[in-house]
């Protein structure tokens, strides 16, 4: 899709070209504007600090865990996962399926039972004139969609804990970036952030251990929800 940004470019300093270039998406932001300031970077032949390649990195990493977790379950699970089916889901079943695969503390019964009614509340008396909410525009009851209702339960109550802990990963990005979805930290040379141990206006350890349990609650989800997910789905 054309969207101009080597127009809006043309006769702009090369200093400011991530800036514009990072607004290709809404989405994959820092991707984009990395990879122009690496472009000027390398046409200069420039080296930049170790520690502004950390930052870098983290803002990267920090990214991606957002970026899969949301591409997985907001962005296409709803082409398998047939929400409406959830209705005839064994609940019990449903959390022993989802406790064999890991050992996920939100897989139990009493999630599942919790899950199965508020999308009962969604659906209403009479499917036909359900007003689905956020689950609107499926393609429900389509026979390409062949998973059982306890994994489609399985996949839905997944769908909506993938919404809080996204968010997680969105919080260390906006942490080194200053913002998100549109970081403001980097420069040709390396980034802007004030690195000072003491200061609470800086990037300091308190930060650094702040970034990293949020890491770790993102990684935690990755391992024993999004990856049995996928590997369950795909056996379907």
């Amino acid at each position: 899709m054309f969207r101009g940004i080597e127009r809006i470019l043309l006769g702009r300093d090369p200093r400011e070209a991530w800036l514009f270039t990072q607004r290709f998406c809404g989405v994959c932001t820092t991707v984009h504007a990395l990879a122009s300031v690496r472009a000027v970077e390398d046409a200069l032949d420039l080296e930049i600090p170790l520690n502004a390649q950390y930052i870098r990195n983290l803002i990267l990493i920090a990214h991606a865990l957002h970026d899969h977790v949301v591409h997985f379950y907001q962005l296409s699970a709803l082409d398998w996962v047939d929400v409406t089916q959830v209705l005839k889901a064994d609940t019990k079943k449903a959390s022993s399926i989802a406790e064999s695969l890991s050992d996920w503390t939100d897989n139990s019964d009493k999630q599942m039972a919790a899950v199965k009614q508020r999308v009962a509340g969604l659906v209403g008396p009479d499917i036909s004139n359900a007003q689905l909410g956020p689950f609107a525009h499926g393609y429900w009851g389509h026979p390409a969609m062949k998973l059982p209702p306890e994994i489609n339960l399985i996949a839905v109550s997944h769908y909506l804990q993938a919404l809080e802990y996204q968010r997680y990963s969105n919080q260390v990005v906006a942490m080194l970036g200053g913002k998100t979805p549109h970081i403001q930290n980097v420069a040709v040379g390396g980034v802007s952030n004030a690195i000072n141990l003491e200061s609470e206006a800086s990037l300091n350890v308190d930060h650094l251990f702040q970034m990293k349990s949020l890491l770790e609650k993102i990684v935690s989800f990755v391992q024993n929800v999004y990856v049995p997910d996928v590997c369950a789905i795909a056996g379907f």
